[in-house]
């Protein structure tokens, strides 16, 4: 996200301004050494040209219409099997560190009597969203506990360092991500797996997305299938590196020929079914026989703030207007979905008979983005405060955010 591409290019230039060329060279052999011995290695891809992308957007565009059709018939059977023919879907956003926020506010959900959480249906997430939609699938304490320490303990063993041989290991980032890449294998693991598998029998469901930066198009992923895939685990660990992958800061990570990125740069939240989708499933709820009345529940999550931070600019800095405007063009996208996904929930329940459809949702109030510990990257002082935060609101009366046009700076809360 523009908000750590920017601090984490500052960092590595001023570090290496202060250690000095002849510092940084006297260091070198040493390095190269380890850095052989620690087996890093530049990306590679396989040879491309524009005429094989065209083809294969071909083929991309096949199977997206086949995974939502997919993800459509689930849902209608869904549908038949809840007693009372509801489906709930959650939409994470991604956030990085911010998706502190998110856990805490799940905790302080799953502790409402009044309004608690329900077991999501199907669950849509990009970036740090991805990494938590499976224990989310699951929803157990359990399944929570270890997402919540996940993100308590990624200061230590998730954030990722310095890469300082990034202009010669050429991996197209500028971090190691050799501890988050470990995270990633320690909880997504053959115990994860044959636990969800529990739950896609019943045709519950994850979808996240990547960006597949060849072709310039968004991709999803479902899980149930990458999971259930030829050595599956292998392929949702690369898949979920893929999906958090930051333009610039992260290594990108090739696969099936293709180079992958963050899901957001396509957009922080994965809408993925359409008006007509949701027609298609009402239509097979009733050739299923079923009369009675249909409700979908839209719960979104955004792991972050909806407005960037203000700033004083100075129009003679070019640096900074490329940087703001690269800011604002990520952060001024969410009201945006939100309003969209808003208007999809109203036109559903007004166009299709016996269907109503709702949405909700909550992010993290955006006058925080001004609080310096918010440029930080997985501090772990600012992320207790995300998740203390979400818990708070998830209690609290008002729970729930209110819809705002991207044109005005929304009401600050009381945090």
């Amino acid at each position: 996200m523009p908000v750590h591409e920017t601090r984490s290019s500052r960092v590595v230039v001023s570090r290496l301004q202060i250690i000095g060329v002849r510092g940084f060279i006297a260091h070198g052999l040493a390095l190269a050494v380890a850095m052989v011995a620690g087996g890093c290695a530049a990306v590679h891809r396989p040879p491309a040209s524009i005429a094989s992308l065209v083809t294969d957007a071909d083929s991309s565009r096949l199977r997206e219409r086949a995974l939502r059709d997919t993800v459509i018939a689930r849902l209608a059977r869904r549908v038949v099997k809840r007693a009372d023919h509801t489906v709930d879907v959650l939409l994470l956003s991604g956030g990085g560190q911010n998706g502190a926020y998110g856990v805490g506010f799940v905790r302080g959900w799953r502790d409402r009597t009044d309004a608690p959480m329900p077991q999501f249906d199907l669950i849509t997430a990009i970036s740090t969203g991805a990494l938590q939609a499976p224990f989310l699938l699951l929803g157990s304490t359990a399944a929570v506990d270890t997402l919540t320490s996940l993100y308590r303990n990624a200061a230590d063993r998730i954030a990722p360092s310095i890469d300082w041989w990034f202009w010669l290991r050429k991996t197209g980032g500028l971090v190691n991500t050799r501890r988050y890449d470990t995270s990633i294998a320690n909880v997504v693991d053959s115990t994860l797996r044959d636990s969800l598998r529990t739950a896609f029998a019943q045709d519950r469901q994850v979808v996240f997305g990547t960006t597949d930066m060849d072709i310039g198009t968004g991709r999803t992923w479902d899980l149930a299938t990458t999971l259930n895939g030829s050595n599956g685990l292998v392929t949702t660990r690369t898949l979920l590196r893929a999906a958090s992958a930051i333009p610039g800061i992260f290594p990108q990570v090739v696969f099936e020929g293709h180079v992958h990125s963050d899901g957001g740069v396509v957009s922080n939240i994965l809408s993925l079914l359409t008006l007509d989708d949701y027609k298609a499933m009402v239509a097979k709820v009733r050739a299923a026989g079923v009369t009675a009345p249909i409700s979908v529940r839209m719960w979104v999550i955004v792991n972050g703030w909806t407005t960037a931070a203000p700033m004083v600019m100075n129009p003679a800095s070019l640096k900074q207007i490329n940087r703001r405007w690269s800011n604002l063009s990520f952060y001024m996208h969410h009201p945006q979905v939100l309003e969209g996904l808003d208007y999809l929930a109203r036109a559903a329940s007004a166009e299709v008979p016996g269907l109503t459809m709702q949405m909700k949702w909550t992010a993290i109030p955006s006058e925080l983005a001004i609080d310096p510990a918010a440029s930080s990257l997985f501090d772990k002082g600012w992320m207790q405060r995300l998740e203390t935060l979400g818990t708070t609101r998830a209690r609290s009366a008002k729970p729930w955010d209110s819809i705002h046009s991207p044109y005005v700076r929304p009401v600050p809360q009381t945090p």
